[in-house]
């Protein structure tokens, strides 16, 4: 599985096959002919230029958000057309940034057949998974000209032509199709098998549009003929993304329910929520926060409160993850970055390599448990529930996994005879850690009191955390330079944009299922074949945990948040409580094979074989089924808190 936008998690993680961000590639001109250096240089060069351009209308849009929250509270004047002009900029950012991810084979995908297969068979499925990809993009290029031919008009609040907003469209399938092609010039084999990839799509292309509707599966319902189409490109290794609204764009061949140009118009308006924006603010915070070295200031405060427990460190660990994870919501992100920064120390201590490992995995799923959490806000996105209540809904069961992990640890810690306690730690070390940690740990509090109280949105939130974050790590601690700040902000803006374009995919995805009633009549199916909350709970829970095995959590929970959510309302489910045992679930895919990702990035940053790690993650996976049985059984940990609140 790749997950990325050449992150540096993504490097660590060892995910992804090509140069270092940026995308360069090169040619060794004692071994590589000239022309395809130049082909080098003109990737590098179209993807420097892409992802700059993200990151200045990430920097514009920041900028004008940021402003319309001021002059709202402070002049008490909203600028009318902020939030318009917020959501044109996501737009381009979501398609400019995929097309740059293309480029950097950083979008989400399963290689799992194409890893164990290899020689001519190996060679084949890339050939089809890069026809696929430029079968999508020549479909973008051109359908989305026609999209925007067709629409019309002018925006409310900005007075802006329509068509402009679309224009990034076909814009992005012909910058993702240059970029895909110049990918990896080191190699002339690969450059050819992708020129061949690029040809047999346009082929295809070319006779999908003149026999269609197609005469075979004409008459099949659309929504098998979708399902069939995402199930074979994901296993030939085609990026998630691209199964979703691939498979969509599939069916207008076969008489679907909506033409090519209507299935893009559905994605940007599936993208195109004011709530989503909180995505890439969120992960901006995250990236400034690590690149400030604000992070080592939580690490330090927690260890101070519970290093001198027996497995001290292993507490420290989680309780690192969970403070955290309230601000930087990704789950990868801090599984990398805890394991640079925790396990050497660990092992140093006499922690065995793959335990060390299997701790920082199985605490890197608070992340998207604790408040702001990205999972929540896609989740959010697909289902009709207050962020609001979300946010506080996963605060206690954030503290009970963190402590269900904890208790492990110490058992474990006690079994093994690892790092015996020691003495606490005094009350003045204790405050001045806090006192060094508090800048961070006054966002949390500002985020989730600001949302729950209603002074302000979880995308306005966003945004001031964002630049708290920047002025702290910049100007007050001087942590590091505009260039520093240039380059991570610009790889920020591709990965959030490869997240939100999967949100983009699913929706025309969401909407060809439940035009085809495929919910209903799963609720309806479950209503007569299945009794009791428990039990559609328990169902649920053993289907997402295998999902979760194969899919990455974001991906997963737009395609599995439609289909259930229905059936668990029809039991009388809280959105809120369906939602967090929906995350959790899905993520313990990540700490279980065969594509534990969370494993394989903790693996790969501490340089330990993945198999050890699985073994030791065991009784952390068994203490949070625990966790999510508990969350089950009682809705009051999941929505005690708001009703106390107020």
């Amino acid at each position: 599985m790749r997950q990325g936008g050449r992150s540096e998690m993504a490097e660590e993680s060892g995910q992804g096959e090509f140069p270092e961000s940026g995308g360069e590639a090169h040619v060794d001109p004692r071994t590589g002919p000239a022309w395809l250096a130049a082909l080098g240089r003109l990737h590098f060069g179209l993807d420097w230029i892409t992802s700059t351009a993200v990151f200045v209308i990430l920097c514009v849009m920041s900028l004008v958000v940021l402003t319309g929250v001021i002059t709202r509270y402070v002049f008490n004047d909203a600028l009318s057309w902020s939030e318009e002009f917020a959501l044109w900029s996501f737009t381009w950012i979501i398609f400019l940034g995929a097309a740059v991810g293309i480029g950097r084979i950083g979008h989400v995908s399963m290689s799992l057949l194409a890893e164990m297969t290899e020689g001519r068979t190996r060679h084949a499925l890339d050939l089809l998974r890069d026809a696929a990809i430029f079968l999508s993009l020549i479909a973008f290029a051109t359908k989305g000209m026609v999209l925007v031919e067709t629409v019309g008009g002018t925006s409310p609040s900005l007075h802006w032509p329509n068509p402009l907003r679309y224009s990034v469209i076909p814009a992005s399938g012909v910058i993702g199709a240059l970029l895909l092609l110049t990918n990896d010039t080191e190699d002339v084999r690969v450059f050819m098998r992708r020129m061949a990839a690029l040809i047999l799509a346009g082929i295809t292309y070319v006779i999908l549009e003149a026999v269609a509707p197609l005469p075979v599966i004409s008459g099949w319902s659309q929504s098998s003929v979708m399902l069939g189409a995402f199930f074979v490109l994901m296993l030939i290794g085609t990026p998630i993304s691209f199964c979703l609204i691939g498979s969509v764009l599939f069916t207008t061949w076969t008489g679907g329910l909506l033409p090519a140009q209507a299935v893009l118009q559905n994605a940007v308006a599936g993208a195109g929520k004011f709530i989503l924006l909180a995505i890439p603010f969120f992960l901006s915070a995250g990236y400034l926060l690590n690149l400030g070295g604000l992070s080592t200031r939580l690490i330090d405060f927690a260890g101070s409160l519970v290093g001198h427990f027996r497995g001290g460190l292993a507490h420290v660990n989680v309780l690192n993850s969970l403070m955290l994870g309230g601000v930087s919501g990704s789950t990868s992100a801090d599984a990398a970055t805890t394991t640079k920064i925790i396990v050497p120390e660990m092992v140093k201590r006499g922690y065995s390599p793959a335990f060390s490992c299997a701790i920082t995995a199985a605490s890197a799923l608070l992340p998207n448990v604790v408040p702001p959490a990205i999972a929540m806000l896609v989740f959010a996105s697909v289902v009709d529930v207050s962020i609001a209540r979300l946010f506080i809904g996963g605060v206690v069961p954030g503290l009970l996994l963190a402590a269900a992990l904890m208790i492990t640890s110490y058992i474990i810690a006690r079994v093994r005879g690892y790092e015996a306690a020691s003495k606490r730690a005094p009350a003045s070390k204790i405050w001045s850690s806090f006192l060094r940690a508090f800048p961070v740990l006054l966002v949390v509090v500002v985020v989730l009191g600001g949302i729950r109280f209603g002074v302000t949105t979880a995308t306005e939130a966003g945004v001031m955390t964002l630049f708290y974050v920047f002025l702290l790590g910049k100007f007050v601690f001087r942590e590091y330079s505009w260039k520093s700040f240039f380059h991570n902000f610009r790889e920020c803006g591709v990965e959030g944009a490869t997240v939100t374009f999967l949100i983009a995919a699913s929706a025309p995805f969401a909407w060809v299922l439940i035009a085809d009633r495929v919910p209903q009549d799963l609720v309806a199916w479950l209503s007569e074949g299945v009794e009791g909350r428990m039990v559609i709970f328990l169902l649920m829970t053993a289907f997402l945990l295998v999902i979760g095995m194969f899919l990455d959590l974001t991906p997963a929970m737009l395609i599995t948040a439609p289909l259930f959510m229905p059936v668990l309302s029809s039991f009388g489910v809280d959105p809120v409580q369906a939602g967090i045992v929906m995350i959790i679930a899905l993520q313990l895919g990540g700490v279980t094979p065969p594509v534990g990702i969370l494993v394989f990035v903790s693996a790969q940053v501490a340089r330990v074989e993945p198999g050890p790690i699985f073994r030791a993650a065991i009784p952390f996976i068994i203490a949070t089924l625990v966790v999510i049985l508990l969350l089950e059984a009682f809705p009051v940990l999941t929505t005690g808190l708001w009703d106390l609140l107020g």
